[in-house]
């Protein structure tokens, strides 16, 4: 078996040779043809020729079969008949050449079946193909009339879908549009709130200066107010003691101090007419008094009426 594998593996080797120094088809079957009977003692068949060469149609091996018997025997006739050769030769080498062509034309026969049996074999498995070809070409134009009505549908969709895109892609610039003078607006209002809260900010604090000053000044004119009323009221305190200590003089010594009295009557009358002096001042300064007081309420109330301008605003 050893042997067989490697004739075998020799013979494909040699082949391929025979492959590279003759590109004519049938020239490479007449080769394969003399080396598988001559080298190999191999009866070449179509059948065999085709399985080593494979080029070429169907009928190619058995017409290359066919011109090398056909040499053979030809060469064989001329050698047979040649003068020079016995009789008895002669008769032997024909037997053996009929006898070989014989088996070769039987073994050639036998080839050529075969490959027709297997040419049939081919032909009604192509048929086979083709039918199951036809049917799945009929299933495809099945599919593909789906395929085209769902592509239409598709199509279809896709045009609505475009048309839709069309219509909020303008909605959409619209609602940009819209948006970007939004912001514009938003930007200003921005803008003139931080200017409106600069310009509060400095009006409250020139208010909260005014008012500063203001308190400033009340308590001062608080404090001088205070002062000349305790100063005032101090003056009248000495006053009512000397008028007590003068009645008590006078009730002691009414009769013999006349003059005096009336000397103190005089002077009774001069403190009184300073004690209403004093009393005229000390309304003109509550009326003052009263004046700040109000008109440091209507700041505060102007204060506040800012303030509460300012929050709603923000």
């Amino acid at each position: 078996m050893n042997a067989i594998i490697v004739n075998e593996q020799q013979l494909l080797i040699e082949i391929e040779k025979l492959r590279s120094e003759f590109t004519e088809t049938q020239d490479l079957y007449r080769e394969v043809c003399v080396l598988l009977f001559f080298r190999y003692g191999i009866t070449p068949t179509a059948n065999k020729l085709y399985q080593y060469v494979r080029r070429g149609s169907m009928s190619a091996p058995a017409d290359a079969l066919n011109k090398f018997w056909s040499e053979l025997r030809e060469k064989s006739r001329v050698r047979i008949d040649r003068s020079d050769i016995p009789e008895s030769i002669g008769l032997a080498t024909g037997d053996f050449v009929a006898t070989l062509w014989n088996e070769a034309q039987k073994a050639a026969q036998l080839g050529f079946t075969d490959l027709v049996e297997n040419a049939t074999a081919e032909i009604l498995k192509s048929k086979l193909d083709a039918e199951l070809a036809r049917q799945d070409a009929t299933k495809l134009k099945v599919q593909l009339d789906e395929c085209n009505l769902d592509l239409k549908s598709t199509q279809k969709r896709l045009s609505e879908t475009d048309n839709l895109l069309l219509v909020n892609t303008n909605t959409l610039a619209m609602q940009e549009k819209a948006l970007k003078s939004l912001r514009i607006e938003c930007d200003n209002l921005s803008t003139a709130l931080s200017d409106e809260k600069a310009t509060f900010s400095r009006d409250l604090n020139l208010i909260n200066a005014s008012l500063q000053k203001a308190e400033d000044r009340f308590r001062s004119l608080e404090n001088k107010s205070l002062l000349e009323v305790d100063q005032a009221r101090q003056l009248i305190k000495r006053l009512e003691k000397e008028i007590i200590s003068l009645r008590k003089i006078t009730k002691d010594d009414q009769s013999s101090h006349t003059k005096d009295q009336i000397k103190n009557q005089n002077i009774i009358a001069a403190l009184n007419e300073r004690v209403g002096t004093l009393n005229g001042k000390l309304i003109e300064i509550s009326k003052q008094l009263s004046k700040t007081s109000r008109k440091l309420a209507q700041a505060e109330k102007k204060i506040n009426l800012k303030k509460q301008v300012i929050l709603n605003a923000i």
